[in-house]
């Protein structure tokens, strides 16, 4: 049995669920846009009617939720791997506690990431390895917990499992696959404007000029899509973004959403700058993320939301990249990056839902690689090192121009050097003090910091054309002693702690929220 307390003050698609399996019972505490009924719930959408509530059994899942399996519990995570489930057992299993939020959950716990803990970065950065190669447990203080990536969660009187989801159909040519994304996407669409839903949803989606979202929308124009957002200024090749505003190139997608007839708005890339209040929920989900950009897209969601971005584009890339990155042909979600997965803690905030579209059908990867090479391509291919010949078909059968899009690769992301220091003046005071007081840093450290930020921003772009001296040092040393030499980069064992502090401070806004009763009042979450 479920049992649903709406929390007006946790985010709005937050939850958190505490199972009692020998009561065979569980209290889902939520926040006002999750989705509930008597055999499950959930923040999100998939591709099947509404009112089934078979989202487990979907390999096209976006969001999270819960349903009921005659004596279990089943906890559906994203098909993508831009979110995830936490969880934890007591060792008999006799009691689970499952969140959409990992400080919602350790909040739940009383528990907190912890400070001395130096590799937080390098179990974010496992993300990359795949379904198989992820690390799936958080050091805490009090223990660990678990963290679940695309698996269902299957809880039973004794039992905790993960359960695969079923695998998207084999994809024979092209035209299979544009069918397959297409049919995902109306069926997606459907789902998320179901009228039995308690609060329908809107369609957002982001537009760029490069090849992943003019897919996206080329596929999804016909399906009513509310708003289109595109980042007008991509960043400057070379820079990182606290020397890269004279570099910025431009990324304005307003053309071709003019051409697909889609509602555009243009947002800004360096929001942050003036709206760093929120900073600390982007490094709640990821250290070093850059998905600061698509900050402005909350102040435009009114409903509950669902938001297409263009995440893992680069299963559509050649042989060549496949080359250059070899053990990605495989179902195992692998990835080259982490753009767009530090969205979890401001999404659930603002209430949208992220819908990665390249993950549509993206486990049957060796297929997808097989038709990009296959000789039916041929017409779409440009031969160049930015060469993704599908979503270059969905687009210009969709009838935008060839020139127009996928020509250089842009990314609009902000990305910082490390040792990360937040932008905002009292996040960056307040994480400061916490090194110092965790005996990680120094105060005259502390002190040197934008010193040392600005040598390793030097070393990771020092090229022929940036920074040459240091470039031509390092090999004409590395001539001379035989072997390769390379300066260092300085203080980049911190990377998880920007991590740790800020899931520390989202906890307590959280412990926050889940302590209001109607006895002493409403407070709300930032």
């Amino acid at each position: 049995m479920l049992t649903y307390q709406s929390v007006a003050t946790l985010p709005k698609l937050a939850w958190v669920a505490h199972v009692d399996l020998q009561q065979h019972e569980a209290l889902v505490q939520h926040g006002p846009w999750v989705e509930v009924g008597a055999q499950g719930f959930i923040e999100g959408v998939w591709d099947g009617p509404f009112n089934g509530a078979d989202f487990d059994r979907s390999a096209c899942v976006f969001g999270s939720g819960a349903v009921i399996r005659g004596d279990s519990f089943v906890f559906v995570s994203s098909a993508s791997t831009t979110d995830y489930l936490y969880w934890w057992a007591r060792e008999d299993a006799a009691s689970v506690v499952v969140a959409n939020s990992l400080p919602l959950l350790l909040a739940s716990l009383n528990d907190e990431l912890d400070p001395q803990i130096q590799y937080y970065d390098q179990i974010n950065n496992s993300i990359l390895s795949g379904l198989n190669g992820y690390t799936p447990q958080i050091p805490t203080r009090r223990g660990s917990v678990n963290r679940l990536m695309h698996w269902n969660l299957v809880v039973r009187a004794g039992q905790v499992n993960r359960v695969d989801k079923p695998l998207p159909p084999p994809f024979a040519d092209f035209g299979d696959y544009a069918a397959y994304l297409a049919q995902a996407c109306a069926r997606l669409a459907d789902n998320a404007r179901d009228p039995g839903r308690a609060r329908p949803m809107a369609i957002f989606s982001t537009q760029s000029r490069g090849y992943d979202s003019t897919a996206a929308n080329a596929v999804a124009k016909g399906l009513g899509i509310d708003l289109v957002f595109t980042v007008t200024k991509s960043k400057g090749k070379g820079y990182f973004a606290d020397d890269d505003q004279h570099h910025e190139l431009n990324d304005d997608g307003s053309e071709i959403c003019q051409i697909l007839g889609l509602p555009c708005v243009p947002i800004e890339r360096r929001a942050l700058e003036s709206r760093s209040s929120m900073e600390y929920l982007f490094y709640a989900c990821m250290q070093e993320t850059g998905d600061f950009n698509l900050l402005q897209i909350g102040e435009y969601v009114t409903q509950p939301t669902v938001l297409m971005t263009g995440c893992l584009g680069e299963l559509w890339y050649g042989e060549n990249y496949y080359t250059e990155h070899p053990g990605l042909i495989n179902p195992e979600l692998m990835r080259g990056d982490l753009g767009n997965h530090g969205l979890t803690e401001v999404r659930l905030q603002a209430g949208y839902v992220q819908l990665a579209f390249p993950f549509i059908g993206a486990r049957r990867r060796a297929d997808i690689f097989r038709i990009t090479q296959s000789p039916e391509m041929a017409p779409w291919k440009l031969h160049t090192s930015y060469d993704r010949p599908i979503p270059r078909r969905l687009a210009e059968q969709a009838g935008v121009p060839r020139a127009m899009f996928g020509q250089v690769k842009m990314a609009s992301v902000l990305e910082y050097p490390a040792p990360i220091t937040p932008v905002d003046p009292g996040l960056r005071q307040a994480y400061l003090a916490f090194l110092v007081e965790q005996g990680l840093l120094s105060r005259l450290q502390t002190l040197l910091l934008p010193w040392v930020r600005r040598w390793n921003a030097m070393l990771w772009m020092t090229s022929p054309q940036r920074h040459a001296w240091s470039y031509y040092f390092q090999r004409i040393v590395s001539k001379l002693i035989g072997r390769p030499f390379a300066f260092s980069p300085v203080l980049t064992r911190l990377n998880g702690s920007i991590f740790c502090f800020c899931v520390n401070k989202r906890q307590g806004d959280y412990r926050q929220a889940l302590a209001v009763t109607p006895e002493n009042g409403t407070r709300g979450l930032p």
